[in-house]
């Protein structure tokens, strides 16, 4: 549940929760309208030093292409989500040290 929603989709609170295979995309479905997906990346795959919150695991909402090259993780505004109270947030980060749009894969 997301006492606040996901920016953008403040009137949604309730989600569910899938991971992959590979454990580190996950998929957060709304509940009352089943069409709203958001990829999400686990974002101590990409620095373990990420901030956390409490008991929380913090993930990235990623924007999905067709060109590989332009597949980005927003790293600025993090949803953190509780497993034990199920319960989850998205925050914005002060720190300049993330962006908003990292892209996953670099061109060679």
């Amino acid at each position: 549940k997301f006492e606040n929603g996901i920016f953008g989709f403040e009137e949604l609170k309730e989600f569910v929760l899938f991971d992959s295979k590979e454990k580190i995309f996950h998929w957060l479905c709304s509940i009352s309208e089943p069409e709203i997906i958001f990829p999400l990346f686990l974002m101590k795959a990409i620095d373990k030093d990420y901030p956390s919150e409490g008991k929380t695991e913090a993930f990235g909402v990623v924007t999905l292409n067709s060109d590989p090259t332009k597949i980005s993780i927003n790293l600025k505004a993090p949803i953190y989500i509780n497993s034990q109270d199920k319960q989850g947030k998205q925050v914005i980060l002060d720190n300049s040290k993330y962006p908003v749009k990292h892209y996953l894969f670099v061109e060679e």
